[in-house]
């Protein structure tokens, strides 16, 4: 009974080394994956942020009809490439500078020398060169619109940036997804090869080879699952200890995007580790007994 319970006690502990192996390989693998998806989406979230800097400034004439005005106003504020209009009127803007200057240029000139001006926050789908430009040719159209001003030099700096970095990143995003691939696949490779006499054992006394890769894929998945729980788990404490030293990127990451970064490794994680078993169990089911050694 003795050396019955030895070796079922040495079989339990390399079952659970392998589980806990291969779940911390996979963990690590998914854990750099999911970092790479984090960097991907505040880049794109910077990159909405710089875009909605480069605002536009429409200027309107002087002693306008108030109906003019009012309509020039409402087709700004209902035009579709707009994301918010701050108004701002000539007479609360030369108060405003008559108490920076200390003085009263109004009186000294005997009329209001500013022009009404609207502040406007374009859509970030908006905010690029060219439709911001076909976005400003039409503003210019509006009855009662003497001028718009908008920072053309700044966009194009940024959209030159964004050229240069993108296509490295892109690069770089490819990489680290093969390595994960080979990584995980390795992993689940080295574990069912533990276990390549099962397999053959099973296959000669009959079992139908579905039968066979089920369970398997079975714990690949489970292997996925968890392994995505852990990266998850691991980037949120990451992302929570970076949000203790600064809120700047608090407003991200809400709940339900983190919600949506949690399911996209669990779906990463089982994926792979269902396909990586499947094609290493079936790589075992075509080899000859004599072969396995």
């Amino acid at each position: 009974m003795a050396p019955t319970t030895q070796s079922h006690s040495r079989y339990s502990a390399s079952q659970i080394t392998t589980a806990v192996t291969t779940t911390v390989g996979m963990t690590l693998t998914l854990l750099m994956m999911g970092l790479l998806i984090v960097m991907g989406y505040l880049g794109s979230q910077w990159e909405k942020q710089l875009r909605q800097e480069a605002r536009v400034q429409v200027f309107f004439q002087r002693e306008l009809d108030p109906d003019v005005l009012e309509s020039a106003r409402e087709s700004l504020r209902t035009d579709p490439s707009i994301e918010n209009v701050t108004f701002l009127d000539a007479e609360t803007a030369s108060r405003t500078l008559e108490k920076e200057l200390g003085e009263s240029f109004v009186d000294f000139l005997g009329y209001i020398p500013l022009a009404d001006v609207m502040d406007i926050q374009m859509k970030p789908a908006w905010s690029t060169t060219a439709e911001l430009t076909l976005a400003v040719d039409r503003m210019k159209e509006i009855p009662g619109v003497v001028d718009v001003v908008w920072q053309k030099a700044l966009l194009q700096q940024i959209e030159s940036t964004l050229d240069r970095l993108f296509w490295p990143f892109l690069g770089l995003a490819l990489v680290f997804l093969l390595a994960a691939i080979a990584l995980i696949n390795n992993t689940i490779r080295l574990t069912i090869y533990a276990r390549r006499f099962i397999i053959k054992t099973m296959q000669l006394v009959g079992a139908h080879p579905q039968s066979i890769r089920s369970p398997f894929i079975r714990q690949g998945l489970i292997y996925g699952v968890l392994s995505g729980s852990l990266a998850f788990a691991t980037i949120n404490a990451l992302l929570f200890a970076v949000q203790w030293q600064s809120d700047s990127i608090s407003v991200f990451f809400t709940p339900l995007t983190l919600l949506i970064l949690w399911g996209a490794l669990l779906l990463l994680g089982a994926t792979l580790g269902g396909i990586s078993t499947a094609v290493a169990v079936n790589r075992f089911l075509r080899k000859r007994l004599d072969t396995l050694h």
